[in-house]
């Protein structure tokens, strides 16, 4: 607790290897069980709570989660264990659990909960320094262990980085990397591996990033990019909980941009 509020939430979710091998057994040794005892229940149940442990712990998406507990649902009728009706329920239990998992998960009020608290926190902020610097100090409480860059640009599309102290001083170089990539386009970028010989990272050791555009009432004002020491930590998930964020970040910071961007863009900085 903080002065008797609570704390931001991690809703950004590491995602594991082990997690797959551990699921991947279960699904192997539910359907050897279930041709064992030539159990169609069992064999229904191991394939759904497989997909749900894949769904919620692992690296992969939701679609391959889906695929490979379809595909054993179909392998084991077409080796004649199950029937093709066997097939059909649980291609329905998947679907309806599924749709359950995306669409009424009860993380989505936490998240809820939190980008509230973001935008009224960043909000008591009187100036661009303070009010980047404390954004990116919150948006790190919900991503422990990751470096979080918040870049903003001026009238003549220059990009710019804060120092420790908010104050803008460090300019981004056009090096056709990510960040300049998702400003020119306007579009959010997901690298769950990097390259570094094109995707060039602020932070050196970076092995993964996201990437989202800032913009407010028509104008490209800068990007917000969460950077991992490691790879494969961030999914399509992640990304549009970034994109919540940016846009609960892109109006309180683009009227301070709009009262003190011309003053402090004056002159290029080095």
């Amino acid at each position: 607790m903080k002065n008797g509020e609570a704390d931001y939430g991690q809703i950004f979710r590491r995602r594991r290897f082990w997690p797959q091998i551990f699921w991947l057994m279960v699904l192997s040794a539910g359907c050897t069980l279930s041709c064992i005892f030539n159990s169609t229940p069992l064999f229904i149940a191991s394939i759904l709570a497989v997909f749900l442990g894949l769904t919620e712990s692992s690296r992969w998406t939701h679609r391959t989660n889906l695929l490979i507990c379809a595909s054993t649902a179909v392998v084991g009728s077409v080796c004649g264990v199950f029937s093709w009706f066997d097939t059909a329920s649980a291609f329905l239990l998947l679907t309806a659990a599924g749709g359950f998992m995306l669409y009424y998960r009860d993380s989505g009020k936490k998240i809820m909960d939190i980008l509230v608290k973001f935008s009224g926190d960043i909000s008591k902020e009187k100036d661009l320094a303070a009010l980047i610097l404390s954004a990116t100090e919150k948006i790190k409480e919900m991503t422990p262990g990751d470096r979080v860059f918040i870049t903003v640009a001026d009238k003549l599309g220059a990009m710019y980085l804060p120092d420790k102290m908010g104050e803008l001083v460090f300019s981004v170089p056009r090096n056709g990397g990510v960040a300049w990539k998702v400003f020119a386009s306007g579009r959010a970028s997901l690298v769950r591996r990097i390259e570094s010989s094109k995707d060039l990272p602020f932070y050196r050791d970076a092995r993964s990033l996201m990437s989202v555009p800032l913009s407010a009432e028509g104008e490209k004002i800068g990007i917000l990019q969460i950077e991992s020491g490691d790879a494969n930590v961030f999914s399509e998930e992640d990304l549009q909980k970034l994109e919540l964020i940016a846009f609960v970040l892109s109006h309180p910071l683009h009227v301070r941009l709009s009262s003190e961007i011309g003053e402090k863009m004056e002159v290029p900085c080095d």
